[in-house]
């Protein structure tokens, strides 16, 4: 189990390696689908980014990816590069094909990974995914008090559920990553979440502020979410202290520039916080073909409909992604034009960007606060490096 795939939508995860696709000149391979199987959850949590609809029983027809349109969209996708895919949601476990789909992406030789609630998750589902392409495993705990975890998660029992979920993937010999959503009220439990994350055998732990968007809107608009002090200081602490003090590995992404060296250098550089957006395209469960999940909320950022447009033309046409990648490949705005860590941050979340500002391509929202307070550091400036040879 590699721990460089954190998932959280792009950021930090590692893609299989470069193989030749059949495109035009200029137009990058499309390596990984983000599936977002089902636009529902069993759960309905205060914090969520992209509002599934709230599900007691099964999603209706119409809710989740379409099983024959996802063969006829991995058919089309390989030749141009297709080697991976990320199971997602809502609650990718909801579809009621959910084994079917897994079956035939690991027939048709696709790495997968998943991020999931795992509470529906039992041995033998756990054991039929050992036995396939699943390399790599996320699933959520809130809080080390299952009251909590069940007050932020929405149902009451969630937090037994994903334990005894959790428990099963261990027993099938997987190592799962746990993210922690964090905010004011739980941020204090970092400690506790990673010594139960420890005993329940999990091979890694990711902690990922609560953003301000869908659900996740309302808990900043109380005051709830973690500000820019607090999120700098979690980040450091976590990926400082706390790392050295626990043998598990530890994850918090801001953009690379805000990191400490050291931190940058930790698990030997695997860690920096990209996003290969140039080369993901997220399908929604609607069949909508969209940047990534950010689409559920922002209709202008879905592209085109599976069984109704070419996925072909789309990845290589839309005019969103042509776009996208010109400004990727030209000057960067703002200070990420005169940052070292450009090249590989790409403006860190293009989704997070847009949320804030409507474009795709800009500043991160921490790294502009970061200059507009005068903390963007000296040294990661190329102009610096010009002018110091030595920094």
């Amino acid at each position: 189990m590699t721990h460089a795939a954190d998932t959280c939508d792009g950021l930090g995860e590692s893609l299989p390696a470069p193989i030749v696709a059949d495109l035009p000149e200029g137009v990058p391979a499309l390596r990984t689908f983000y599936l977002y199987l089902s636009t529902g959850c069993n759960l309905h949590c205060r914090h969520c980014w992209i509002t599934p609809t709230f599900v007691n029983g099964k999603p209706s027809p119409g809710e989740c990816i379409d099983f024959e349109l996802l063969k006829a969209a991995v058919a089309e996708a390989k030749p141009m590069g297709l080697s991976s895919v990320k199971l997602t949601g809502g609650e990718p476990v909801l579809h009621p094909e959910f084994l079917k789909i897994s079956d035939f992406l690991t027939a048709e030789n696709l790495r997968i990974t998943m991020e999931t609630n795992a509470t529906l998750v039992d041995q033998d589902m756990a054991r039929h995914l050992r036995e396939t392409n699943f390399s790599f495993i996320a699933a959520s705990l809130d809080s080390p008090d299952p009251g909590q975890h069940d007050r932020i998660r929405g149902v009451k029992g969630a937090f037994d559920a994903a334990v005894r979920g959790l428990s099963a993937l261990v027993a099938a010999g997987f190592k799962p990553q746990i993210i922690m959503s964090v905010d004011r009220e739980n941020v204090h439990q970092i400690e506790a979440l990673i010594e139960l994350a420890m005993s329940l055998g999990a091979g890694s732990v990711k902690f990922n502020p609560v953003v301000a968007s869908g659900r996740g809107a309302e808990v900043h608009r109380k005051g709830q979410g973690l500000s820019f002090d607090e999120l700098l200081e979690m980040t450091h602490r976590v990926r400082g202290p706390l790392q050295d003090r626990y043998s598990i590995y530890l994850s918090a992404m801001v953009p690379p520039a805000l990191l400490t060296v050291r931190e940058l250098l930790r698990h030997g550089g695997s860690d920096g916080g990209c996003c290969h957006v140039r080369n993901i395209l997220g399908i929604l469960g609607t069949g909508e073909m969209a940047l990534c999940g950010i689409g559920r909320n922002i209709p202008e950022l879905c592209f085109g409909m599976l069984g109704k447009d070419s996925l072909r033309r789309v990845w290589i046409e839309h005019p969103t992604l042509r776009r996208m990648r010109q400004d990727l490949a030209g000057q960067l705005p703002g200070v990420c034009g005169d940052c070292l860590h450009a090249g590989r941050c790409q403006t860190h979340c293009l989704a997070m960007n847009y949320e804030a500002t409507g474009r795709l391509v800009n500043v991160s929202p921490l790294c502009a606060e970061a200059e507009r307070r005068g903390q963007f550091p000296s040294t990661r400036r190329i102009s610096c490096g010009r002018e110091h040879p030595a920094a």
